[in-house]
């Protein structure tokens, strides 16, 4: 009579193959799968936050080109109709008072205020498109990172020498922000990029 076989040495060969070379078990399949659930709910995450950022340079770059205070009034006090007629007549703002404001830093020369005036628009929206579309992605991020550094040492600077500061980094629609609105905004800006650049050097490509 033939004997049953050992159940023990059943369960065992169920991890090898005809070749005895071990096979990934069902606990290492769900650990992997866990851990790439995690992974993707990481990525996702600071995908929104590259969204998020892109928002912010692209709104502050054309923020400097055009004259967005009454659309971001209509915006900000939820008259959505009035912001809707305030898009449809937006006007082109004058890249002279933009160098005004930076001029107002007396850190550079005018004519280093006027070529800012008219290229540094330009940058923030092409950086925040490049965190969009992930296009040159670490360059944009480091460019944006010393754009913010920058940013933020100069109004500590003019606040330390207490001159009259009306520029900041939304141009006209942050002209009236206090010194500690500016400075928050700038730092907790400054954050997030600096929080994306180290997540990049972790995060593994998909």
């Amino acid at each position: 009579m033939n004997q049953m076989p050992n159940a023990e040495p059943a369960r065992s060969a169920s991890h090898s193959d005809a070749g005895g070379r071990p096979t990934l078990n069902v606990e290492s399949l769900a650990a992997a799968n866990t851990s790439n659930v995690k992974y993707q709910k990481s990525y996702t995450l600071w995908r929104i936050l590259d969204f998020v950022l892109a928002g912010v340079f692209i709104f502050a770059g054309l923020s400097k080109m055009f004259d967005l205070d009454p659309l971001f009034a209509g915006l900000t006090h939820l008259r959505f109709g009035d912001a809707l007629v305030h898009f449809r007549q937006l006007s082109p703002a004058s890249p002279l008072e933009f160098a005004n404001g930076i001029d107002n830093f007396k850190l550079v020369p005018w004519p280093v205020s006027v070529a800012l005036a008219f290229y540094l628009p330009w940058l923030e929206i092409f950086c925040g498109l490049g965190l969009l579309f992930r296009l040159l992605y670490h360059g944009a991020l480091a460019l944006l990172i010393t754009l913010m550094v920058v940013f933020t040492l100069a109004i500590t600077a003019a606040k330390l020498r207490g001159l009259d500061i009306t520029c900041g980094c939304f141009g006209h629609a942050s002209q009236h922000w206090s010194f500690p609105s500016h400075l928050a905004t700038n730092v907790a800006i400054l954050a997030a990029l600096l929080a994306l650049s180290f997540s990049n050097r972790l995060r593994k490509p998909l």
